[in-house]
């Protein structure tokens, strides 16, 4: 009888497939395991689905968490599952865990955390349970044993092209297209981030590794995948997509050769985009890049310099440049109110998206306040300082990374100004449409002269549509 491996996904605001258990479930052998994902995003009652799994065999319960709300879901679930079944091991992995292993291993109802790259670290931990075997020596894990925290050794990262395609039948695909709005596949052709930014846990995640699919192998996963569900986008969930310029460009040409018709995303570096040959972006275009995120994070040389982002502010201008030439949309991401950063500093960068705003309304922006996350060189520095992180589960769990007016390093007054800006910007510069002609008027004549003073129209959309908490 096959044992039953149970993996579950928290309930969350955002709406992506699961591929981080799809990357550890396709990875073990169908012929020993059943693997069962359930996704508290989907089910109304997730717990019903798992106890039918907890009659099967059940060899672990697993879940991978990412730090604030999901922490609050994964918890519940997984006390429930230990109330039911004790002598069941009970696995987390994922971002928060890899992070915090032994505050995760302080809640009575987790016996082991996975940390980093989970696929041959978990099927090893199967193995131990299945046996029965102690788990002393497993490299990647961290477990209790006699009430103590045990750490043992790091796995290095692998080429993730010696791993299976991900099974997608493991996964309910039209629900999560339901979910999202479109006909869209999640889909991650890379792993890691080479790159050292100061304020990003990837460094400490990665140790600044990477490995990408090859071409091939993508074209022939994604056309498969496309006979079968039909789809018409997909969204690469690649830390940083466009790493290797030789690899777009052939990545591009399979997607054409094979007629695919798609259009798709992908996670850019201004750098990277500075870098691609005309002709690389125009196949790009041709073969469906629809919009691309790019990490502007600062708007003055001295803070990107200071955070290690290692680009030039022009090159930030550069490739909107190029975006806007081949006709392809900007995801945005800013961060204002680091420590130290200064006022002036904070209105040059918002100075920076007002121009990039105004260069198309296909330039979005997302705004976010600097909240201190541990694993990296900024705020190893504030730990030295004395700065107090949480230090629980349940503190983690309301740690929100784009709660509205908080920050640690602004006065009340720039937070004001921040978010005044942020909402301002946003009615100035999207696509106009007649019926808002009057009020996207106000907006840029507010954003141009930097009149925030009685915001009533920001007051009356918060009225009508409270903020919705991301974490």
């Amino acid at each position: 009888m096959k044992h039953t491996v149970i993996l579950y996904n928290p309930d969350a605001v955002f709406y992506t497939m699961p591929l981080a258990l799809l990357a550890i479930g396709s990875y073990l052998d169908a012929e020993k395991y059943n693997v069962v994902i359930v996704d508290g995003r989907l089910e109304k009652d997730p717990m019903r689905k798992i106890n039918e799994a907890l009659k099967q065999n059940p060899v672990c319960f697993a879940t991978t968490v990412l730090t604030g709300g999901p922490i609050k879901d994964a918890l519940k679930i997984s006390r429930a599952v230990k109330k039911q079944m004790s002598s069941l091991p009970v696995v987390w992995g994922g971002w928060h865990p890899s992070l915090f292993p032994e505050h995760t291993l302080d809640e009575p109802c987790i016996d082991v955390v996975v940390k980093g790259q989970g696929e041959i670290t978990f099927k090893e931990l199967l193995e131990r349970f299945v046996n029965n075997t102690a788990l002393d020596g497993l490299k990647g894990i961290s477990f209790k044993k006699n009430n103590t925290v045990i750490e043992n050794p790091e796995r290095i990262m692998e080429d993730i092209n010696t791993f299976p395609a991900f099974n997608y039948d493991l996964i309910d695909v039209p629900g999560y297209i339901k979910l999202s709005g479109r006909k869209q596949l999640d889909y991650i052709s890379s792993q890691g981030c080479r790159f050292r930014c100061s304020f990003c846990a990837d460094p400490f995640m990665y140790k600044r590794g990477w490995y990408g699919y090859s071409p091939e192998r993508m074209g022939n996963e994604i056309e498969s995948l496309w006979k079968k569900y039909k789809f018409n986008h997909v969204h690469f969930q690649d830390e940083t997509f466009f790493t290797y310029a030789p690899r777009v460009k052939a990545i591009a040409e399979e997607f054409i050769k094979r007629k695919l018709p798609i259009s798709w995303f992908g996670t850019m570096r201004a750098d990277q985009g500075v870098r691609l040959s005309d002709d690389i972006w125009k196949l790009c275009k041709e073969s469906g890049l629809e919009r691309v995120m790019i990490g502007m994070d600062a708007g003055t040389q001295e803070m990107l310099d200071w955070m290690q982002k290692d680009i030039k502010l022009e090159q930030i201008y550069e490739v909107a440049k190029l975006c806007l030439k081949h006709k392809i949309a900007i995801n945005f991401s800013v961060i204002v109110g680091f420590p130290g950063e200064t006022v002036e500093s904070i209105t040059k960068t918002l100075d920076v998206v007002k121009e990039l705003r105004k260069m198309s309304s296909t330039f979005h922006m997302g705004i976010f306040f600097y909240k201190p996350y541990p694993g990296n060189k900024i705020a190893d520095e504030l730990l030295a300082k004395g700065y107090q992180f949480n230090s629980t589960l349940e503190e983690w769990s309301n740690f929100d990374y784009v709660d509205s007016g908080k920050s640690e390093w602004m006065s009340d007054e720039t937070i004001n100004m921040v978010e005044n800006f942020k909402f301002y910007q946003n009615l100035a510069y999207n696509k106009p449409s007649l019926a808002k002609f009057f009020f996207r008027q106000v907006a840029k004549w507010r954003v141009e002269n930097k009149a925030y003073r009685f915001p009533v129209e920001k007051k009356l959309k918060e009225w009508l549509q409270p903020q919705q908490r991301m974490a």
